[in-house]
C-alpha cells in the first residue's frame, strides 16, 4: 500500500503560521538553561549540537543516497562535456517538475566562453523521466531547434519565490553570473520564458576574490522575510568557502560576510575545500538551511591516483592545468539553523563508490541545487527525495545527469544497534496533541519514548515502560503511551525526551496538531 504525504509546497505554506512565535535556533530566554521552545516545527537528528543533551550506546548516522537511473546524457551540440551547474524545481501549480543547467560545448577541457554558454530547460511528469524537446525559442548554431532558454550564463540557479508579496509575472527568479564576479537576476511567469532584470545590467558586485566562479543559489527565506543568496568566494586563508547577501527586492543587495563553519571542520587547502553550496531551506523544516556542497580535494600525482580511472582522459585534462586531472570531488551536506554558521555533516555523503568509470574526475558528483520529492518507482516504497548528480564530467563530449534517493529526511538519524542505545534531549516545550516520529527498526529492533520532567524524572503515563514499542518502518509514526497518543496535557511546559533504540534509527521528529 503506497503511502501519502503532503506535497512540499503546502508543507512550506502550513510552517509560515508559526515561524514567527518558534525561532528553533533561540531559546525561550537569555538564560542558558531555560527549555528550547520547537512548538510545532519538525526536528531533524542531524549532529550533536541541538536539542540532544547525552547519548549512550547512540550515535549520530550520516546516510548515503542510492544510485538510480541515468536522468539525461547532455550530448548535444550546445551542451557538452562541461554541462554541470544544474536545479531542479517541482512547480505544484502545474505540477511537472523543471531541471535547467547550463551547456557549455566543447570536449573533455576547453577554455570556457561564456558567449558560448546557454541555460537549457528539461520538464519531467514524475521527476525520473526527463524527455528532451525542442523549445524554439533562441538561436543557437543558426537554428532554433534546441531547449535554450536564456543566454551568456556560466551560472543560473532559479527558484519557485514563495514571496507573498512576488507578482504572478515573477513567479520564478534566477541568479545568474559570468566570469566577472558580477550577478545578473531574471523572472519568469512559467520557468520557461525568462527575462533579465535591470535591462540585463549586473545588479551585485561583491568585490570578492574569485565571486560566484560556481554555481550560486538565492531564494526567498520564509524564516527572515527576504531574499538570500549564497555565492562562491575564496577565504583569506587560501581554500574556497561560500559568502551570503541579502535583498528585500531582488535587485538591491547587501553584502554580509562568510558563512562560518566550526573551526574542528574548516577545510584545509586542497583537502575538501567547498566548490559549490546549493544552499536552501528544507522544505520539511524550513527553519533549516541544508546544502550540498561538493568537496575540492587534490592530492596531487600519487600512487593511488595512477590507479584510478580514464587516465587517458585525465593526461588531456591535465595539459590545460595539472588539478583538472588530479582533483577527486565528492559531496556532503552541511546545515544551518541560522543562516551563519554551518555545520558540516560527519561523513560523507556522496562518494564516488565501486562503480568508478564515471565518478572520480574533475566535475563529478555534483549534487544540483533543489532537492524534490518525487513517488519512487519501485513497487510499495512510497515517496522519496531525489537528487540530480553528475559523472562524467569532462570526459569526452558529454555529461551525464544521474537521479540518486533517499528517505524522507533521511539525511541522518539518531542510530542505536543490537546493543540498547539511549538518548537524552534537553529541556524543551512543544506545541501539539501528538508526537510523530519519523523512524525504522530491524524486525528485531524497538524505538520507545518516555517523556520526562526537567530533571530527568519520568512523568507518570510518559515512562519508557508505560510506552508502547514501536518497530517497523513508518515517516509518520505516532507515539503511544498504554494506548494513548495524547500528550495535550504537556504542551507549553518543560520536559526532557528518552529515546530508548535497538537496531533502530529515528531521523526527525515533530509534535503536531
Amino acid at each position: 500500500m503506497k503511502r501519502t504525504f503532503l506535497p512540499g509546497f503546502l508543507l512550506s505554506f502550513l510552517c509560515v503560521s508559526w515561524f514567527a512565535g518558534a525561532e528553533d535556533s533561540a531559546r525561550a530566554s537569555d538564560d542558558p538553561s531555560a527549555p528550547v521552545d520547537i512548538a510545532s516545527q519538525r526536528q531533524l537528528f542531524l549532529d550533536e549540537s541541538f536539542l540532544i543533551g547525552s547519548m549512550e550506546n547512540a550515535e549520530i548516522l550520516v546516510h548515503q543516497p542510492v544510485r538510480k537511473e541515468l536522468s539525461d546524457t547532455r550530448n548535444r551540440a550546445w551542451e557538452g562535456a562541461g554541462s554541470k551547474f544544474h536545479t531542479v524545481i517541482y512547480d505544484p501549480a502545474d505540477e511537472v517538475y523543471r531541471m535547467y543547467y547550463v551547456g557549455t560545448p566543447g570536449e573533455n577541457i576547453t577554455a570556457w566562453d561564456v558567449k558560448n554558454m546557454s541555460v537549457c530547460y528539461l520538464e519531467s511528469k514524475n521527476g525520473i523521466d526527463w524527455p528532451y524537446r525542442p523549445l524554439h525559442l533562441i538561436e543557437w548554431g543558426g537554428s532554433t531547434e534546441n531547449n535554450i532558454v536564456a543566454e551568456h550564463c556560466m551560472s543560473f540557479s532559479p527558484f519557485l519565490d514563495e514571496n507573498p508579496n512576488a507578482a504572478p509575472e515573477e513567479r520564478f527568479k534566477a541568479a545568474g553570473s559570468g566570469l566577472d564576479g558580477k550577478m545578473t537576476v531574471w523572472t519568469s511567469a512559467d520557468g520557461i520564458h525568462w527575462a533579465p532584470k535591470n535591462d540585463g545590467r549586473p545588479v551585485y558586485e561583491p568585490g570578492t576574490p574569485n565571486a560566484f566562479d560556481s554555481q550560486n543559489v538565492a531564494f526567498w527565506s520564509v524564516k527572515e522575510e527576504k531574499y538570500v543568496l549564497y555565492y562562491r568566494v575564496w577565504d583569506p586563508r587560501g581554500f574556497r568557502s561560500v559568502e551570503r547577501a541579502v535583498s528585500d527586492d531582488f535587485l538591491h543587495w547587501t553584502k554580509e560576510r562568510m558563512i562560518d563553519v566550526p573551526a574542528e571542520s574548516v577545510p584545509k587547502t586542497n583537502r575538501g575545500e567547498f566548490y559549490t553550496n546549493q544552499i536552501q531551506p528544507y522544505y520539511r523544516a524550513p527553519q533549516i538551511y541544508i546544502g550540498f556542497p561538493a568537496r575540492y580535494t587534490d592530492n596531487g600525482v600519487t600512487e593511488s591516483f595512477r590507479l584510478l580511472p580514464e587516465q587517458e582522459e585525465r593526461a588531456i585534462r591535465m595539459k590545460v592545468n595539472p588539478r583538472f586531472g588530479t582533483v577527486t570531488p565528492d559531496s556532503i551536506f552541511f546545515f544551518s539553523r541560522d543562516g551563519y554558521l554551518f555545520r558540516p555533516s560527519n561523513d560523507v555523503f556522496l562518494a564516488p563508490g565501486l562503480k568508478t568509470r564515471y565518478n572520480w574526475g574533475y566535475g563529478d558528483n555534483f549534487i544540483g541545487a533543489g532537492i524534490v520529492e518525487t513517488e519512487s518507482p519501485e513497487d510499495d516504497e512510497g515517496r522519496e527525495l531525489s537528487f540530480y548528480v553528475t559523472e562524467s564530467s569532462f570526459t569526452g563530449y558529454d555529461l551525464r545527469c544521474r537521479r540518486y534517493a533517499l528517505r524522507v529526511d533521511g539525511f541522518a538519524s539518531l542510530h542505536a544497534k543490537t546493543k540498547p542505545g539511549l538518548v537524552t534531549t534537553v529541556p524543551l516545550t512543544f506545541a501539539g496533541n501528538e508526537l510523530s516520529i519519523n523512524a525504522a527498526t530491524s524486525g528485531f529492533g524497538y524505538v520507545r519514548v518516555e517523556i520526562c520532567g526537567p530533571d530527568g524524572t519520568p512523568i507518570p503515563g510518559f515512562a519508557k515502560d508505560e510506552c508502547d514499542m514501536i518497530y517497523g518502518d513508518s515517516l509518520d509514526r505516532r507515539v503511544s503511551w498504554n494506548g494513548s497518543k495524547d500528550v495535550s496535557s504537556l504542551a507549553g511546559k518543560p520536559v526532557v525526551l528518552k529515546f530508548y533504540l535497538c537496531e533502530a534509527d529515528v531521523y526527525s521528529m515533530i509534535f503536531v496538531d
